[in-house]
């Protein structure tokens, strides 16, 4: 059998990193492109571990990867992760892990071949900065028609009260004022949400992120002449970032509106679930709307990046950050849905595991039926 010191000769000079470990991550052999990669030296990437050189916020996924591939469980698996460089910056790459018998020393050892993906990380990361700005601007209309029509109450009731005989007749004119501030506060504390983003998952109610959108969408739902019901059961609380989860909601609850052009209606649910796929004990989210459907070519391309069937209006971005913020949570995203005249429609249904963000699972897979 061939072992690992003549493979690693095959590698030593390529364009790609590579590298054989012990099952542990101790290196036994790499080559200089690995090296150049995590910004060290041929002799210091020599003596190093890989899981040292890992992201801290990675090595859970690689580790729980690398068991299932010990196991038996999957001949191989490719993952997209950080190392660390020498001065403590991320470089994003894309690992491919088999695992071999080596005959000569009695032992199975790990062969990485490492791809550089920085540039198209970055690239994707702006991608998401611009679709996350667009959803924010998509939102600003409706945010100002909520607002508009609580500050003209306001206004109403104040020319009322400054016309009253005395305060005692003005009180009430000045209490439903009061009121409709208040209204107007709490949807731009709403909105402000969309803007800010903690650098670390948190723990957040499902039900309340998705309350605090449907605020935000209320006068639409008005205008497009759109039915909204809310049935939730006890939700546990998830660790995740609850401004991305916002952002998932208002793509699909504005799919939904605009899939439904003569007026409809959408019924989410919220409640405790297992991932069918997993076993993981989560949150089950279902958007489910009376629209016109979802064609079979659509449904085997709306989570490209770029793919819209909106025309000049869209910009194929949002079900593609979905997925991507889906993945992210650990969660998966399973779609039906009927293009049927007078009765179809298109439920998504999401499931995200308690631990979310943090959670240690291999990731998701999106799923159309």
């Amino acid at each position: 059998m061939t072992s690992h010191r003549q493979i690693g000769d095959w590698f030593a000079h390529a364009s790609t990193g590579f590298a054989v470990t012990d099952v542990d991550g101790n290196v036994v052999d790499a080559n200089e492109a690995l090296a150049r990669i995590v910004d060290r030296t041929p002799a210091e990437i020599s003596t190093a571990n890989l899981f040292e050189l890992t992201h801290p916020e990675d090595r859970a996924r690689h580790r729980s990867m690398l068991e299932q591939l010990l196991a038996s469980q999957i001949p191989a698996f490719v993952i997209e992760k950080r190392y660390l460089r020498r001065d403590g910056s991320p470089v994003w790459v894309r690992n491919s892990v088999s695992l071999i018998n080596d005959d000569q020393y009695k032992s199975s050892h790990l062969i990485s071949i490492c791809e550089d993906i920085s540039q198209h990380k970055r690239a994707e990361q702006a991608l998401e900065k611009q679709e996350q700005m667009a959803a924010i601007g998509r939102l600003t209309s409706s945010i100002i028609h909520e607002i508009n029509n609580p500050l003209e109450a306001v206004l109403n009731l104040i020319f009322l009260a400054q016309r009253a005989a005395d305060l005692k007749e003005a009180m009430p004119y000045l209490r439903d004022a009061e009121e409709e501030l208040g209204r107007a506060s709490e949807i731009t504390t709403q909105g402000l949400q969309f803007h800010r983003q903690s650098s670390y998952p948190t723990p957040a109610n499902v039900i309340h992120i998705v309350q605090s959108v449907l605020a935000l969408f209320k006068e639409k739902f008005r205008t497009a002449r759109v039915g909204v019901e809310l049935e939730t059961e006890d939700a546990p609380e998830l660790l995740c970032f609850a401004g991305e989860l916002r952002q998932v909601f208002v793509n699909l609850i504005a799919n939904a509106v605009e899939s439904m052009e003569s007026g409809g209606q959408i019924t989410i649910r919220i409640r405790s679930g297992t991932d069918w796929q997993t076993g993981d004990r989560g949150v089950r989210i279902t958007i489910a709307d009376t629209g016109s459907g979802l064609s079979m070519e659509t449904r085997k391309h709306m989570y490209d990046a770029f793919y819209t069937t909106k025309g000049s209006g869209g910009s194929g971005l949002g079900l593609w950050v979905t997925a991507r913020i889906v993945r992210k949570h650990r969660g998966h995203i399973h779609v039906r849905s009927r293009r049927v005249a007078q009765c179809g429609g298109t439920a998504f249904t999401l499931v995200f595991p308690y631990a979310g963000a943090e959670g240690k699972t291999a990731g998701p897979h999106e799923h159309a039926a």
